[in-house]
Order: C-alpha cells, then sequence, then structure tokens
C-alpha cells in the first residue's frame, strides 16, 4: 500500500513494484486485504498500468539447470501474483548465457518461456527488458530479441521494455533526436514496434557502447535533454508508458526527475485524479519506479 500512497504523492500516472527483495528469492503470500486496498487505491486514483519486475537474480537462460528452475518457479510465482494484483505486464532480464553462446542461450532461454507461458495467468504480458549486454548478458542486441521471438513462434504475448540507459550503453546511441530516429529504426527494423510496449526512462552514466549499466538523473548522463526529449517526444511511442528508475540518494530526486522528464515531454504534471491527458495528446505516461514495496502488488 506504501508504494500506491508514494505513486500518488508523486502524482505518477503508472507505477512499477517489485513483489519481493529484487535480489532474493523468498516472497511471502500476498494478503486479500492488501490485494483488494492496493487494486482499489490504484483505481481511484487512475494509475495505471501496473507493472510487475521480476528479481534480478532470475536466469532462464542459464545452463545450470537447478539455477534455470529455481528461476522458472520465481518467474511463475511472479506472473500469477501480478495476476492478483491486476497488474498488465511483468518485466524480466532475458538471463546470461553463462559462457555457452549467445545462440545456445536463446535456445535454453525460449525453452523456459515456453513453459512459463503455457501457464501464464490471463491479461498478464511478458516483457524482456534489453541490456547493456557486458559480459554473457543476453539481450543488449534487437536481432537477439528477433531470434527468440522466431523460437517462441512469434508469441503475442511477448514484447520489449525498452530501457534508455541500458541501450545507449549497449551502443544504440540516444542522445540526439537524430540518433534516437536511428535507434527506434533500427529496433523497428528487426522487431517491429508493435512489440515495444514500455519505456524505461534513465540517463546514461557511461558513454555509449561502453556496456556499463549505470543509470543516472534525468538530463544529467550521457543521453541528456535533447535525447530524452526527442524520445518523450516521438509520434510513434506517445501512447507508451515510462518508468522512472533513476538514482535516489537524497531526498526529493524523484520529484526533481519526475518534473524533469515531463518538462522534456512538453506538458505538466497531472493536478489531480482524473486529470490524466488522453493519449493522443501526451507523448508519454510517466512514473517513478518504487523501490522494494512490502505491498507485493499492473
Amino acid at each position: 500500500m506504501r508504494a500506491a500512497r508514494r505513486a500518488r504523492s508523486l502524482r505518477c500516472e503508472c507505477l512499477q513494484i517489485f513483489t519481493r527483495n529484487p535480489r532474493g528469492w523468498r516472497a511471502r503470500p500476498l494478503p486479500e486485504d492488501e490485494i483488494a486496498g492496493f487494486r482499489a487505491l490504484l483505481d481511484r486514483h487512475d494509475i495505471h498500468p501496473l507493472v510487475i519486475h521480476a528479481s534480478y537474480l532470475i536466469n532462464l537462460a542459464s545452463p545450470d539447470r537447478a539455477l534455470r528452475e529455481q528461476s522458472l518457479r520465481a518467474m511463475v510465482e511472479d506472473m500469477a501474483r501480478g495476476a492478483l494484483l491486476g497488474a498488465r505486464f511483468v518485466v524480466m532480464h532475458p538471463g546470461h548465457h553463462m559462457g555457452a553462446g549467445t545462440a545456445a542461450g536463446l535456445r535454453v532461454l525460449a525453452r523456459s518461456l515456453r513453459s512459463l507461458l503455457a501457464g501464464a495467468p490471463d491479461g498478464v504480458d511478458l516483457l524482456l527488458e534489453n541490456t547493456a549486454g557486458r559480459g554473457t548478458e543476453l539481450g543488449g542486441e534487437w536481432e537477439e530479441f528477433a531470434r527468440l521471438l522466431d523460437l517462441l513462434a512469434g508469441d503475442g504475448r511477448v514484447g520489449v521494455c525498452f530501457d534508455t540507459c541500458h541501450a545507449h550503453a549497449a551502443g544504440h546511441r540516444l542522445d540526439s533526436p537524430r540518433w534516437v530516429g536511428r535507434t527506434l529504426n533500427e529496433f523497428k527494423a528487426a522487431l517491429g514496434l508493435d512489440r515495444l510496449c514500455l519505456i524505461h526512462l534513465n540517463d546514461c552514466q557511461g558513454a555509449p557502447g561502453a556496456r556499463r549499466d549505470l543509470h543516472a538523473h534525468i538530463g544529467r548522463g550521457t543521453i541528456g535533454d535533447r535525447g530524452l526529449g526527442a524520445m518523450l517526444r516521438r509520434r510513434e511511442l506517445r501512447d507508451l508508458s515510462a518508468i522512472l528508475e533513476t538514482p535516489m540518494p537524497r531526498p526529493g530526486d524523484d520529484r526533481r526527475n519526475l518534473a524533469q522528464a515531463r518538462k522534456l515531454a512538453g506538458r505538466p504534471a497531472p493536478s489531480g485524479p482524473t486529470s490524466r491527458p488522453l493519449a493522443r495528446t501526451s507523448p508519454a505516461r510517466l512514473s517513478k519506479a518504487a523501490p522494494r514495496t512490502r505491498t507485493r502488488r499492473r
């Protein structure tokens, strides 16, 4: 419930949460009263979609059978918890091939995802988040997602969460309107924009192509205001929700980042529970991702 109240206080229009410790496996059951109260608060203030981010420990591409099976159990649980909480998406990282090679990692990941999706609840889609592509990490190149989707026979329940920091760090530059256009064209050529379902809006501390997953405050990294502003104003992305995962070392950082993102998007913060702009006039709906929360719960 705390995450929902915080989202409301920040005038968020959508919300991302963890339903467990993001660096742990255990998750306590979701009490029915917490589920009902959380969903009611989000509905009352029109905070949608709700997004669940899966644990960072999950690796469905691992050649280690024990780790892969533990990861699959956690994802099955997160998909089920997402359905209980009314989530629209569950976001996960593609994982690491652990030295087996990209092709082998993608095949293992595809087998894992087929098992996951076979019993997935209706109404909750799975989003794979692009990565900085460091080491044995999968998901740094758009072509890897395309190959994975081929292995999944184009399953319509699988989409992509586009993280701006990760893309820039992987070499898909976003630091000017021209580079934003080029990167989106490359994404479109590989996957089609219909697969792009959500944006993680973060600036990047490292140089483009440095493969370093280091998030920065909006406008204070190597993408900068020009790049992030261009991203937020792209006509083809205007119906997508944008989640901020910016650093929070000081009180007020969330408000400053949200205010700057809204400025770059060309619109003010919503002033009340019914004032959310129409999608056709809004480049993106904005939220600050909540950190780990005890309320477990689009």
